[in-house]
């Protein structure tokens, strides 16, 4: 009888599907994280409930005035209006923030490359990225952003 030498095939053959199975397992896990991410980016940012509770906030600021808060714009890069003090109508304010769970309330120009370079302390890591996510063009109108209780977000032009 002769005696057939196998091992090296063997060997290859191991290594050949070990290659394949980790291929495999690294191209799913990369699709498994991009799913990941769009789906905290949909649920976390711009939902449709956080737009429409966003747009009342909007349509408050529109019947204030709005004229001295982009006065405001001229000298800062953002204006916080969580504490409702530009507000003639501030206990209406509060009770809205209130009512919509909104922990900040920021107005600042469209063009946010000088909010993005000069982001405060006092903004928290999730809104910092918020902001950092947000696509903007360069140009003359406002926009504002709300971070919620529930620490998702939402952000609005407002012209």
């Amino acid at each position: 009888m002769k005696k057939s030498n196998k091992n090296g095939f063997i060997l290859a053959e191991t290594i050949a599907i070990s290659v394949v199975i980790m291929t495999s397992l690294v191209i799913i896990y990369t699709q498994f994280r991009i799913v990941s991410n769009s789906y905290f980016k949909t649920f976390n940012y711009n939902s449709v409930n956080n737009l429409y509770l966003t747009n009342n906030v909007k349509e408050f600021i529109k019947t204030q005035s709005i004229d001295e808060l982009k006065k405001m714009l001229d000298n800062a890069d953002y204006v916080d209006l969580t504490s409702c003090s530009y507000f003639t109508e501030y206990i209406y304010c509060e009770a809205l923030f209130d009512s919509i769970g909104a922990n900040k309330v920021i107005f600042t120009k469209e063009d946010l490359s000088s909010l993005k370079n000069n982001l405060p302390s006092n903004f928290s890591e999730k809104l910092k990225q918020f902001i950092n996510y947000i696509n903007y063009e360069n140009n003359n109108n406002y926009r504002l952003i709300v971070e919620f209780s529930d620490e998702t977000y939402a952000s609005l032009l407002v012209k």
